[in-house]
């Protein structure tokens, strides 16, 4: 505690002294530099949702972390969308899709926005089954949602997920669940301290170019996002986790051993809690799998979709 307590004012005085360099970024700017020729907008509980539907095939949807966007499933998108129809979003908060008009960002919300989400988007489409997939707190939400929609999930893979009591919170998390400390990171978000956050997430630091930087940092300011962030992380994240045992869908638990905020011993919980769960744990990856290692986890990924049809 004393450590994140030192950590947390030392940031919160490095924001003070450069909050004068920190300024709002143009939301049409953001919108043009951040969406390509597969994302699409649509409005769902009053957002402009932004997404990405690529592939023809069963479907997959990919639900990124806290801070993320749908840019962190590039190269899965990639390799999936040759045999899989995928669909990926920014979530309430993060991207180009922006705040939750009525602040709503417990994981019930989550999963309610999500049902609302497909039903919007996939109304002409032949109903069928989908893998869902979801790092962090998209794993959160995605194991939340197929309990309450078990019907609809044909399979779940857990990523770095949330699902268990935290030891500790990164730094700006940990910073924006402060009093007072919430609302300077509500308005204050120096590019330092994405780039030095990002060297945490990530085991290899070469990893987090100037580019990865800029993306973060400049989505985080996309308008709404940063005053979102503190309301975000104050949600009852890692509660319920006595609900995990009810997990019935078939599962595949993917982990970076490396990761310093969520454990491996976490994927040891979810395999021991999640009856005939598989497991895949990567040596020298952080908290980002499916960037870190991208081919040999989506590989992986299709290794455990086909086991599902020789089951069938």
């Amino acid at each position: 505690m004393l450590k994140s307590l030192i950590l947390c004012l030392t940031a919160f005085a490095m924001v003070l002294a450069l909050s004068a360099c920190s300024g709002g970024l143009d939301k049409t700017a953001l919108i043009e530099k951040y969406s390509n020729k597969e994302s699409k907008f649509i409005w769902v509980s009053g957002m402009q949702v932004h997404y990405r539907d690529e592939g023809i095939g069963e479907l997959v949807v990919l639900l990124h972390g806290t801070a993320s966007s749908l840019h962190t499933w590039d190269q899965w998108a990639e390799q999936l969308s040759e045999e899989y129809r995928v669909i990926r979003l920014d979530l309430p908060g993060f991207g180009l899709t922006g705040p939750h008009p009525h602040d709503k960002y417990q994981v019930n919300d989550d999963v309610q926005f999500l049902k609302e989400f497909l039903q919007k988007l996939l109304v002409n489409s032949k109903p069928q089954k989908l893998h869902l997939v979801g790092n962090s707190l998209g794993g959160r939400i995605a194991w939340q949602y197929s309990l309450a929609h078990s019907q609809q999930v044909k399979s779940l893979t857990l990523m770095n997920s949330l699902g268990y009591p935290q030891a500790q919170w990164p730094p700006a998390i940990e910073m924006a669940q402060w009093p007072i400390l919430d609302s300077i990171v509500a308005n204050f978000s120096p590019r330092f301290m994405f780039e030095d956050g990002l060297k945490h997430i990530y085991f290899d630091d070469a990893l987090v170019t100037q580019k990865l930087v800029d993306r973060y940092y400049q989505l985080a300011n996309f308008p709404g996002n940063m005053a979102a962030f503190p309301k975000r992380v104050k949600a009852k994240l890692d509660t319920h986790s006595d609900d995990i045992k009810n997990i019935s869908v078939p599962t595949l638990i993917q982990w970076g051993a490396q990761d310093e905020y969520f454990p491996v011993a976490r994927a040891h919980d979810f395999k021991r809690d999640i009856v005939n769960s598989k497991m895949k744990i990567y040596a020298d990856i952080g908290h980002l799998p499916m960037e870190e290692t991208p081919q040999q986890s989506v590989q992986d990924f299709r290794l455990f979709l086909d086991s599902l049809l020789v089951v069938e």
